[in-house]
């Protein structure tokens, strides 16, 4: 009885706290919210639980737009002209686990998520009043969603509490799990996941898009984790799942790169944003990087050795990045989302949705397995298919097959959710890149992040990272 108490806390205390994704994105309030008395008694009352969960992590500071700015500032992306010690701490990576509000927020957000995705499995597991397909697929999405938040917790601070349970005498004094077994828990879920999700996506509020995972946005996730831990076969073979379906999914030609971004264009195969709620038709992001009628300054702006990464004519570089000059100052910001707010997207007529995953990453996932595996060709030709659309020469079979990798990765993927960041570390290369930019502050230890004190203060068994005090 207490269990089933909790949840259905957990599922009001969800539907309430979405009136404060405001703070972030100027957000409709929810069209179907449910009074106290929501459980999973039948298959709309579900729904709604799950839709939820998946418009509070994407108006969440974190996921709706920090973990490409915090991960841009501490890589060799991003640089900020403004003096809050928050941001200046991440371009010198001498974060600390005190003063971070972005680092506290990332470790709040993602196990607050990571909480309601565990009620949505635990609740539907037992629950009686939901038809068994619905509840099936229902699964499906939460394990996947949960291995997506786990993917972004182990990534930025290493070994963490695996919390798997809404049972908070368990987890409040749980402590950390080795990053390897992290890893294993986010391919059991996704694994388990691509089983029980529909090939099609399935929507919870009546309108399919792809703002809700389906399998082969687990396939694309699996392909992720199995390439971040080694299995290259098994990341060639998931990537390949995904590419082969093109039904659903196909990379949008050179000329049209600036909608890659738009809400459910083609090469999206997970996007986040409001399941059940009026579209806003812009991103926290956007919001960030994008100067409004009222900004007197740019805070932050693409170093120059990301502009300088470009090959002369780019597509890329034309259609993502934006020259602007204010006050006399140019700088050049990241422009994938265009919309900086609702007038904004009213005016464009541009609908955007943060970018989770798209196509274009798993051409990069399945090259660079193969890369690892030695099969030259099939890695050059998936480099190639992007090289193309780009507007660039075809590269030679011959070339250093990971250093072209990282190279595509760097100019096709950047600022897009740390993968620059996650691709130095992943490949071991971290310490001297970084190194070598920032070499009066930064030091080995800086690849992963604090835990944040607070954490550490609720809970006696949590072990703060190497480096930190």
């Amino acid at each position: 009885m207490k269990s089933t108490n909790n949840i259905k806390i957990l599922i009001i205390v969800t539907l309430l706290s979405l009136t404060s994704c405001q703070k972030v994105l100027d957000i409709d309030a929810p069209t179907n919210e449910r009074p106290s008395g929501v459980v999973f008694g039948s298959d709309d009352n579900a729904k709604a639980a799950l839709s939820g969960a998946y418009s509070q992590l994407g108006g969440t500071q974190t996921y709706g737009s920090d973990l490409t700015l915090i991960t841009g500032l501490a890589a060799d992306e991003l640089k900020t002209s403004s003096p809050s010690v928050r941001y200046v701490q991440l371009q010198n990576n001498t974060y600390d686990a005190i003063n971070n509000s972005l680092i506290r927020n990332a470790w709040e957000d993602s196990y607050t998520s990571l909480y309601r995705f565990n009620a949505i499995i635990a609740g539907l597991s037992s629950a009686n009043g939901v038809t068994p397909a619905v509840a099936q697929q229902m699964l499906g999405e939460a394990k996947a969603m949960r291995a997506y938040i786990l993917m972004s917790l182990v990534s930025l601070y290493g070994d963490v509490p695996l919390i798997l349970t809404t049972n908070v005498q368990e987890t409040a004094t749980m402590p950390k799990t080795p990053a390897a077994q992290v890893w294993q828990q986010i391919i059991t879920d996704l694994t388990e996941a691509k089983e029980e999700l529909a090939d099609a996506y399935v929507s919870n509020n009546g309108s399919a898009q792809r703002m809700q995972i389906n399998k082969s946005g687990a396939a694309a996730l699996l392909a992720k984790a199995y390439l971040a831990t080694g299995q290259w076969a098994l990341a060639v073979s998931n990537a390949s799942e995904v590419i082969s379906n093109t039904t659903l999914y196909g990379l949008l030609p050179g000329t049209q790169l600036s909608d890659v971004f738009l809400a459910n264009s083609r090469e999206s195969i997970l996007q986040l944003g409001s399941a059940f709620m009026g579209d806003t038709g812009y991103t926290g992001e956007g919001s960030i990087f994008i100067p409004s009628a009222f900004t007197s300054a740019m805070n932050f702006a693409i170093r120059d050795g990301l502009l300088n990464a470009f090959e002369n004519n780019d597509r890329r570089r034309d259609a993502w990045v934006r020259t602007y000059t204010l006050n006399g100052v140019t700088t050049n910001q990241p422009f994938k989302y265009q919309n900086v707010d609702r007038d904004a997207a009213t005016a464009s007529g541009r609908t955007e949705s943060v970018m989770v995953i798209r196509l274009a990453e798993v051409y990069l996932v399945r090259a660079e397995a193969n890369a690892r595996l030695s099969n030259a060709g099939q890695a050059v030709a998936d480099l190639n298919v992007l090289r193309t659309r780009a507007g660039l020469a075809a590269l030679p079979v011959t070339v250093n097959l990971l250093n072209a990798v990282e190279q595509e990765r760097r100019v096709e993927l950047f600022c897009e959710r740390g993968d620059r960041w996650f691709t130095l570390k992943r490949n071991g290369n971290v310490n001297q890149v970084i190194g070598a930019l920032k070499p009066q502050t930064w030091t080995e230890t800086a690849q992963l992040f604090p835990i944040p004190q607070t954490a550490i203060d609720a809970n006696p068994n949590l072990i703060q990272n190497p480096g930190y005090r």
